[in-house]
């Protein structure tokens, strides 16, 4: 393992990352419409029944024409561009201006967890070979060891099952990058299945790297090709 006092410097720098990021999406629009950008398509709901569209595209609360892949947000009020989901840890919706910073946070915060569980493993191998309290391989042996490392133990499971929960988080958000959408609207799931695993990492860090705006732009020749096959 690292030394004290790499590992020190290393956490510290870390936590004001994960911080920064924190106050980064805490105050980023999450890509709220204004009625500028209405979808110019419909100018009443005659227009909406003309082309097959649902009523529920023109939001009485904004007073717009949603454009694809928003939807309006009761709890904070306003209708966001590529919608993906109203996070309650955070208080914030995730949409077009802050979902590959979203993403980068999570990631983030994988990174933490792995790490304490890491430093922590090592801690208490390390306390168990050194024979801590008397310690064997018996299981009797482990429960006062793990009582007088009670906080350690308990945090490190706490840890873990943040874990679990931020892995499934990430996979949904990742599945629904790779199929061009948002886990709010994402429905066409084929189509990310149909890419090889090569071609959906590389679209995860083309999301990450350039947004989606770059994702759009590399799989464009990709589909151009599919249907002309």
């Amino acid at each position: 393992m690292w030394s004290t006092g790499l590992l020190v410097q290393f956490s510290m720098f870390h936590f004001a990352l994960v911080l920064g990021l924190l106050c980064k999406i805490l105050t980023q629009d999450p890509g709220a419409l204004g009625r500028a950008e209405s979808d110019p398509r419909f100018t009443c709901i005659a227009d909406l029944v003309e082309k097959n569209e649902k009523p529920q595209r023109f939001c009485p609360y904004c007073e717009i024409f949603q454009p694809d892949h928003s939807k309006h947000c009761k709890l904070c009020d306003v209708c966001v561009a590529d919608y993906d989901h109203h996070c309650l840890f955070l208080n914030r919706c995730v949409g077009r201006d802050n979902h590959r910073l979203f993403l980068v946070f999570l990631i983030s915060l994988v990174t933490a967890h792995l790490l304490f569980l890491v430093t922590a493993t090592s801690y208490l191998n390390g306390k168990k070979a050194a024979g801590y309290h008397g310690a064997t391989s018996s299981w009797s042996s482990w429960l006062p060891f793990l009582g007088a490392e009670f906080w350690v133990a308990t945090l490190a499971v706490m840890n873990a099952l943040t874990l679990l929960w931020e892995a499934w988080l990430l996979k949904e958000q990742f599945e629904a990058v790779v199929a061009g959408t948002t886990t709010f609207f994402r429905q066409d799931e084929a189509t990310g299945r149909r890419r090889s695993l090569g071609q959906r990492w590389a679209a995860v860090l083309s999301f990450l790297l350039e947004g989606r705006d770059g994702l759009v732009r590399r799989q464009a020749p990709t589909d151009q090709t599919a249907l002309v096959i």
